[in-house]
């Protein structure tokens, strides 16, 4: 291919990009609105080994699904800036800690990606609490064509949800900050 048709085969491509970044969805919309996808969390290893170690059993609750790449939570609606991506974002299913005999479900989880923390309430009509805290700070932002993915979203036990674990399985294998994993938001839009 001659160097011109090169040259303009990169102009091209580097255009079309441009149109599909958040300043230019900005233009076009003030809001984005989720309409389904799913995150996906993947457990950190070693805390996941420490979780087993002590005989602590962690489980998708459906809609949620285990797979290799980690546990999927389907997206159920939301709405997000264009701009800065400042919004909520809900999910169907959730998680449950068993140990003991006892289990313990945290589901309906909400991002909320202006307070950087994930809240879920604790059985099916318990409180809301701030499950995990968010680290936004090394996100990596794709948009497509009627989606948008987020990936390297940081996820850490926040204190309040570390003491709910400990009283209810009374021990205190859990803490504020202990490392969860890395979350992956592949949200399609409406």
């Amino acid at each position: 291919m001659p160097r011109s048709s090169r040259l303009l085969v990169l102009v091209v491509a580097t255009t079309a990009l441009a149109a599909f970044t958040p300043a230019a969805l900005a233009q076009t919309s003030t809001a984005l609105t989720l309409t389904g996808g799913a995150t996906t969390l993947t457990l950190d290893p070693a805390t996941a080994q420490v979780l087993t170690d002590n005989g602590i059993a962690v489980a998708p609750v459906r809609p949620a699904s285990a797979s290799d790449a980690g546990i999927a939570f389907p997206i159920s609606g939301g709405e997000l800036d264009a701009a800065t991506l400042a919004g909520q974002i809900s999910h169907r299913g959730g998680l449950s800690f068993t140990a003991g005999g006892r289990t313990l479900r945290v589901t309906q989880f909400v991002i909320d990606t202006e307070e950087s923390v994930l809240t879920a309430r604790l059985f099916r009509f318990g409180p809301r609490i701030p499950l995990l805290d968010l680290d936004l700070s090394g996100i990596t932002v794709a948009p497509g064509d009627g989606s948008v993915v987020v990936s390297g979203v940081g996820a850490t036990l926040t204190p309040v949800a570390a003491r709910a674990l400990n009283l209810y399985f009374s021990t205190h294998l859990f803490t504020g900050g202990l490392p969860v994993g890395t979350a992956t938001v592949d949200a399609e839009l409406g």
